[in-house]
């Protein structure tokens, strides 16, 4: 049965089979007894326009095989939406009857936080490779690709999945050479941004054109990254699949003392409260927030700002906020495992980020009925409904973010139902649709590469 992607907007949804729990976890396991996948996928089409159409399609071939054999790849652990998008896909199918699972992953360098201790908390298979940096260094890169293409030949996987930028072109070159059946790319944002040079970005294109070739399928988690790839020429559009980020709901929505977390983190409980959850680097832009911040409190002084999350650029965040006077008014809180029950206090979130894919902070503030005002960027359009379930402003325009949470916060009536609107739609990003449409394409591509499918072909 020959079928191929009509739309690059696709969402793929299936009845994924029931899942294993007694699975020992922490073991990659080799042949195992014969197992018939079977799934009645439903292909959702939604165009731009809101509109979803869906088809029903006919039972896929029964395939008798082993496990589905599933290797991800990523450049690092760190603290992020990647690495939690990760964590969890590679969790779901750790415990999935179908499906083995190992994880591969580069060191953390200097400035970020450290989470490859969750992969090993989750029984997940996890090795961390030397030679997997974050940056280009072809000596380095090169023995990357050797390095990865030897485990890939010794683990005789059924499906690569890579993700960030540079481990999605050493893991799929990597694949391509040791013969991976199926290969899949998730695009979590580009690393196309001004801040990079033009040679620099010339070579990532031309990189990610070369993946593209030899890639089954992209995983976009905004409707923009499917733009920006198809402008850059970066495969064809029948290879991009949508599907977005997902959380567990249900975790951000946990009632919580306020008067406890005040006094927790020492904040005065008279004040409102505006929180960012992010790095504290460049792509963040965590300066701005500040910028924002003195601006706000200089109109309206019962509120103070919170910033969860570390990074390089913390020193001058801290400058920043002496110069502005804002020691009682902006505080750093660092990297916290309690984000849930913070994000529960606040008042407003905001986002001064210069680019993102699907930011992971706006799903979880969502869930908790949080209004969000950031900076209108790649995938935040595709969340952040604007004057419905929060603003977008325009980024570098720190006085114009101000505007908007005076406008929120000088009006709670609004921002109480801007909230509410958040947490209705934030249903439709769930953690358990994520991994029921990335199982799906899973077990589609994989039956396509036992009957010879052309929708599993790479061209």
């Amino acid at each position: 049965m020959n079928r191929s992607h009509k739309h690059s907007s696709e969402l793929l949804v299936g009845d994924p089979s029931p899942h294993c729990k007694s699975k020992e976890t922490g073991n990659i396991v080799g042949e195992h007894s014969p197992v018939v996948h079977r799934t009645n996928i439903e292909r959702i089409e939604e165009g731009f326009n809101g509109g979803i159409q869906v088809v029903h399609h006919p039972d896929t071939v029964g395939v008798a095989s082993r496990k589905i054999r599933v290797l991800f790849v990523i450049t690092g652990l760190a603290s992020g939406g990647a690495s939690n998008v990760v964590l969890d896909l590679a969790s779901h199918f750790n415990n999935h009857c179908d499906f083995d699972v190992e994880l591969l992953t580069g060191q953390i360098p200097p400035g970020r936080t450290d989470v490859t201790y969750l992969a090993h908390e989750l029984g997940i298979n996890t090795r961390i490779i030397r030679s997997l940096i974050n940056h280009i260094n072809p000596i380095v890169n090169l023995k990357a690709v050797s390095d990865i293409r030897r485990i890939m030949v010794q683990g005789n996987y059924d499906i690569v999945h890579t993700h960030s930028s540079v481990a999605g072109v050493i893991g799929r070159i990597a694949a391509f050479s040791a013969g991976v059946p199926v290969i899949l790319h998730h695009v979590h944002g580009w690393g196309l941004h001004a801040r990079e040079s033009k040679l620099h970005q010339m070579l990532y294109v031309t990189l990610e054109r070369l993946c593209a070739g030899f890639t089954n399928q992209m995983i976009v988690v905004s409707r923009p990254d499917i733009q920006k790839g198809l402008a850059h020429r970066i495969g064809r559009e029948d290879k991009y699949t949508l599907i977005y980020n997902g959380i567990d709901l249900e975790r951000f929505r946990q009632p919580v003392t306020d008067k406890q977390m005040h006094k927790q983190l020492g904040l005065d409980p008279e004040c409102k409260l505006v929180g960012m959850i992010g790095r504290l680097d460049g792509q963040k832009n965590p300066l701005d927030f500040i910028r924002a911040a003195a601006i706000v409190v200089s109109r309206y002084p019962k509120v103070q700002f919170l910033i969860v999350g570390d990074g390089s650029l913390r020193p001058a965040c801290e400058r920043l906020i002496d110069v502005l006077d804002l020691k009682e008014n902006c505080f750093l809180l660092g990297y916290r495992n309690d984000v849930p029950r913070i994000i529960s206090i606040l008042t407003i979130t905001a986002m001064s980020s210069l680019w993102e894919g699907l930011p992971i902070a706006f799903l979880e503030s969502m869930s908790a009925g949080k209004p969000i005002v950031a900076n209108n960027v790649d995938g935040a359009s595709d969340v952040v409904i604007d004057g419905e379930t929060g603003f977008l402003v325009t980024p570098h325009q720190p006085s114009e973010m101000a505007e908007r949470i005076l406008c929120l916060l000088n009006n709670e009536k609004l921002c109480s139902e801007m909230g509410q609107v958040a947490q209705r739609r934030s249903n439709y990003f769930s953690k358990q649709r994520m991994v029921t449409q990335v199982e799906s394409l899973y077990k589609e591509l994989h039956s396509a590469t036992q009957r010879g499918n052309s929708f599993c072909r790479r061209e």
